[in-house]
């Protein structure tokens, strides 16, 4: 399943640099609210917002059969280094990550891992809706195990490997 993801990472980031070339973008960068404006409320007692009327949910298109490999999506641990206070997660077609960090009480930032134009295309593979999102260092794996539990709002949820280390 591992392989699997990483083919269809390689997938979007594929597509989403030919659309970056027709139409260069910039990272956004997402931040949080500040604790003034997040409500005190647990997540089970938050209300989960509906749609945005605008928003239609696009199919996302079938790639084939895909390798079988080790399941990531919601497991606590890689078995190899992670990156310390992050993790990265996809969420649902037609959530706004603003909403997301609210109301699990991430501190973010949110910031999109593929920076693509908002078109059908990027929306319906996936590719605007991948965030990297800043947690507390140390509640990486307990984060990635809460979010996996709302599949309403979070398509996917993972820890991110540490980049391997070059020899100099």
């Amino acid at each position: 399943m591992r392989f699997g993801v990483i083919a269809a990472f390689a997938t979007i980031v594929v597509v989403a640099t030919a659309v970056a070339q027709r139409s260069p973008g910039t990272p956004s960068a997402i931040t949080s609210p500040t604790p003034e404006q997040v409500p005190s409320r647990t997540v089970s007692e938050a209300p989960t917002a509906p749609p945005a009327a605008r928003c239609r949910v696009l199919p996302t298109p079938d790639y084939g059969p895909q390798a079988p490999h080790a399941p990531v999506n919601g497991q606590p641990s890689l078995g190899v280094p992670t990156l310390p206070g992050v993790i990265l997660i996809e969420i649902r077609q037609c959530r706004e990550i603003q909403a997301i960090l609210a109301k699990y009480g991430l501190p973010g930032p949110a910031v999109r891992e593929i920076p693509v134009a908002e078109s059908d295309e990027n929306i319906a593979i996936g590719a605007t809706r991948w965030f990297r999102i800043g947690v507390l260092p140390g509640t990486e794996s307990a984060m990635v195990v809460e979010l996996y539990r709302h599949p309403e709002d979070i398509e996917y949820v993972q820890l991110i490997p540490e980049p391997p280390r070059r020899a100099i």
